[in-house]
This record gives C-alpha cells, sequence and structure tokens, in this order.
C-alpha cells in the first residue's frame, strides 16, 4: 500500500470513529448535565463537539450546505472554546473529575484534525486533465449497463461532473445545483454527464431524484477515473457507507470540454468541503462563445 493510501485509510477511520465519539461525547455531557445540574467541565465537553454535530446535521441530514469555506474558523473557535473552559473547570476544582477535560480534549483535537487534516485531499493535479489539450478517452456505462464512450458524450460542449456518490452531501448539492440550470446550460447547447463509481441502483437513484434529460453514468471499477488519474483510494469513509459503495472512489472533478473534446476548463478540488459556483462554468462557457 502506498503512502497516500495508507494517510487516506487512516483519514475514512477517524472520519468515522469521530462521528461516533461527537456522538456519545454529546449524550455524556447533556446526561451529566440533567442529571448533575450545572457542571462546567461537561458542558466545556458539549460545546467541544457541538461545531461538528451542528454541520454534520445541516450537511448531511438536512443537506442545507453546499460548500464551505477551506477552514472553518468560527466553529473551530468555539470547539477550542469548550475545551478552555472545561480546562478552566478542572483546574478550579479537585482536579479528581478527569473525564469532562478529556471528552473537551478530544472533541476539540478530533475538529481540528477534520477541518485541517481530513478535509483535504492532498492530491495532486492530475497531468492527463491539461486545458487545451484532449480529453483522455474513456468508457463508462449508462444505468442498463451499456458502455459509453467518452467520444460519445462529445459532439457539442459538455460537462463532466465526477461525483463520489449519494453518500456525499456535498457532491450530492453539487449535482443538485448544475441539475437547476438546466435550461440555461441547454440554451448554451451544452451537454451535461454525471459520472460516479457508485452502484447501478444508486445511479439510478439519482437519475429519478432530478428527471433531467442528463446523463447519469456509472464509473464500474473506476476505470475512467484511472484513465484520468482521479482514483481516491480509501475515499469512502470506514464502516457502513464502505460496505455499500466500497472502500476506494473518485476524486470530485468538473470537467468542461468543446465539442471535438479539448479541455476548455478543469476543476480539481483539493478540500472535499470547497466546490466551484456553477456562475464559474457559465463564465468559462461564454469566453469560448457558448
Amino acid at each position: 500500500m502506498s503512502g497516500t493510501a495508507s494517510v487516506n485509510r487512516l483519514k475514512s477511520q477517524f472520519v468515522f470513529a469521530y462521528t461516533a465519539l461527537t456522538g456519545l461525547i454529546a449524550l455524556g455531557a447533556i446526561a451529566a448535565l440533567v442529571t448533575g445540574g450545572m457542571d462546567y467541565g461537561w458542558l466545556g465537553a458539549l460545546l467541544a463537539v457541538l461545531p461538528f454535530i451542528g454541520l454534520y446535521i445541516r450537511v448531511v441530514k438536512a443537506r442545507k450546505i453546499t460548500r464551505t469555506s477551506r477552514h472553518l474558523p468560527i466553529l473551530a473557535t468555539i470547539s477550542l472554546a469548550g475545551l478552555g473552559l472545561a480546562a478552566w473547570d478542572f483546574w478550579q476544582g479537585t482536579r479528581a473529575d478527569w473525564l469532562p477535560l478529556l471528552a473537551a480534549g478530544l472533541g476539540a483535537l478530533g475538529f481540528l484534525l477534520y477541518d485541517f487534516w481530513y478535509s483535504s485531499f492532498g492530491r495532486r493535479v492530475s497531468d492527463r486533465l491539461v486545458v487545451g489539450q484532449p480529453l483522455p478517452a474513456f468508457t463508462v456505462e449508462d444505468t442498463d449497463g451499456n458502455p459509453v464512450p467518452s467520444s460519445a458524450l462529445l459532439g457539442q460542449p459538455t460537462l463532466f461532473m465526477f461525483y463520489r456518490g449519494n453518500w456525499c452531501p456535498f457532491c450530492m448539492g453539487q449535482v443538485r445545483e448544475v441539475a437547476e440550470q438546466y435550461k440555461a446550460l441547454d440554451e448554451r447547447g451544452v451537454s451535461v454527464a454525471f459520472i460516479s463509481p457508485q452502484p447501478t441502483e444508486l445511479t439510478e437513484r439519482v437519475a429519478r431524484i432530478f428527471d433531467i434529460p442528463y446523463r447519469f453514468l456509472v464509473d464500474r471499477d473506476l476505470a475512467a477515473a484511472r484513465t484520468l488519474g482521479i482514483v481516491h483510494e480509501h475515499g469512502v469513509p470506514a464502516g457502513p457507507l464502505a460496505r455499500e459503495y466500497g472502500r476506494d472512489t473518485v476524486l470530485p472533478t468538473v470537467i468542461i470540454t468543446d465539442p471535438d473534446g479539448v479541455l476548455l476548463f478543469t476543476d480539481q478540488t483539493d478540500n472535499y468541503r470547497v466546490r466551484p459556483d456553477p456562475a464559474v462554468f457559465f463564465r468559462v462557457l461564454a469566453a469560448h462563445g457558448y
């Protein structure tokens, strides 16, 4: 296993464990506050994990966020303030009850790791996707299992969006944003292909949700992603998601080509929470007369 793959595997295990840990800390802190009354140590522990829990609820459950800034300084400050409160309570007390301080420390440290380490792909820009050069040929499948060569997707300006899968709320938010621009893109003669390595039945589900005449395609065994140099080894969080979707996925990537397949634009984000706004795509298209 390469060094990058080893780090990615550690990241997938981290995010699964940290998500579970924040829930346990929050439940424990709430129980302690309800049964024992005001305890600044447990209040600090709760405060330390609330930023991640709040972000998780808004992104994963409510799906209210499509992108964020590269880092989350306000949320990090809140989490660290919780650690500070727990530390203050520990030093002001008998220093016998160290559990709230430990919980707050794990919560705050975990959030910093999530923000500065986990969220970054550490990817290198693929040397196979160069603006001004032809798109490398690849083959994907439609939802009926029929092979679809990349050449069949050309003939007009084309926006290719490689997304990780239904499990990724930022990917789904990005798909939704582009789907909402259907009429504007159609007026410019632009076709759109959404491509994911997830199982076919899950891609069919996405197609039914949006119900627009775009191509929803499957990159079986990440064949196209390997051709383009955008594979993300161990990119799916460990646990149930990895069992359902497989451990490897694609790095979120947007490509715009002209009718002949020459790249006009590519976005290879280095942070899974940072995605281009659709307005960027329209500026690129307008700059090339579309």
